[in-house]
Order: structure tokens, then C-alpha cells, then sequence
């Protein structure tokens, strides 16, 4: 049986159908889904070297990145709130950059002017990992999503923290 034939026609239109075929091509609408070839991969070209800017004061980073820039005006980060509110409140600040194209917000401890920790803003997050340049299984960092507050299914970003 020919690829493109359909069943149960007669002969001559058969060969009709097989010449038709050769000169237009198979449409592949009775191939299965299956043969399909997905469409491969987009490559990511990396950005950014935030793995680098780990560990560094906010004053290095100001060094590193240029002056700081303004907060996004809808910008929450619900952890921050957390640890801003209560008896065990910390004086933590943020502070934005411009890199490579990405929002960075660093999260740093006023009085030490140590970084807590980044957050690199955006809504897909493997888009922003290989703009970051970050690997998921690396020993030297933790990765985690942030949902926005007012909808906590809509990713904000991603939080990198420096393990220990």
C-alpha cells in the first residue's frame, strides 16, 4: 500500500492519486504523531555572570555594576516583608541593577553591608538561568523561585543565595 493512498479506492484513481503524489508531495496527514520531529532546543547565550557577584558587599557590587538603580514600582519581595516585620526584625535595604540586561535586586544588611542574597527578575525561569549563567545542580548557590504576592502564581524571579 502506498504512504498517501487511501483505502478502499479503485486502481486507476489510485495511480492518480500516487502521481498527484509525487508531484505535490505526502501532506504526512495519516503519518502518526509519533514520526514528528520536535523542534529543537533554543540555545540561551549567557548575559550575565551573577554566580561571580555572590559574596560580594553592596559596595563591591556598586563597584562592579555602576550606581544603583530605582526599585521597579511594583516590586514586593515577600521575604524581605518577613524578615523586615516582627520581634526578630533585621535592617535589611535593597538595592536594583542593570546587568547584561537582567533587574538585579540585592538584598543586603545595612549596618554590615553584606549581601543577603540576589534576586534576578523575570518570568521564565530557564530563560533566566542561562541569561545568568546558573547551573541548577551547583554546589556554591541555591536557587529559588519568587511568586509575586498579589499572584502567587505568576513568577517574579528567581532568589540566589550563596550556600555556606
Amino acid at each position: 500500500m502506498l504512504p498517501c493512498h487511501h483505502r478502499g479506492q479503485r486502481p486507476q484513481r489510485a495511480w492518480l492519486l500516487l502521481a498527484g503524489g509525487l508531484a505535490a508531495g505526502c501532506s504526512g496527514a495519516h503519518e502518526s504523531a509519533q514520526t514528528a520531529t520536535a523542534p529543537a532546543a533554543a540555545t540561551i547565550t549567557p548575559t550575565a555572570n551573577v554566580p561571580a557577584l555572590l559574596g560580594a558587599s553592596i559596595d563591591g557590587l556598586r563597584k562592579r555594576l555602576g550606581a544603583a538603580q530605582p526599585l521597579p514600582v511594583d516590586f514586593t519581595d515577600p521575604l524581605n516583608q518577613a524578615l523586615t516585620s516582627g520581634p526578630t526584625a533585621r535592617p535589611d535595604s535593597l538595592a536594583a541593577f542593570r546587568t547584561g540586561g537582567l533587574t538585579l535586586i540585592a538584598s543586603y544588611d545595612a549596618r554590615t553591608r553584606q549581601v543577603r542574597d540576589l534576586v534576578i527578575l523575570g518570568r521564565h525561569e530557564d530563560s533566566l538561568m542561562g541569561r545568568a549563567s546558573l547551573r541548577a545542580n551547583s554546589l556554591n548557590y541555591l536557587i529559588m523561585p519568587v511568586f509575586r504576592v498579589d499572584k502567587p502564581s505568576h513568577l517574579l524571579g528567581l532568589r540566589i543565595i550563596k550556600a555556606k
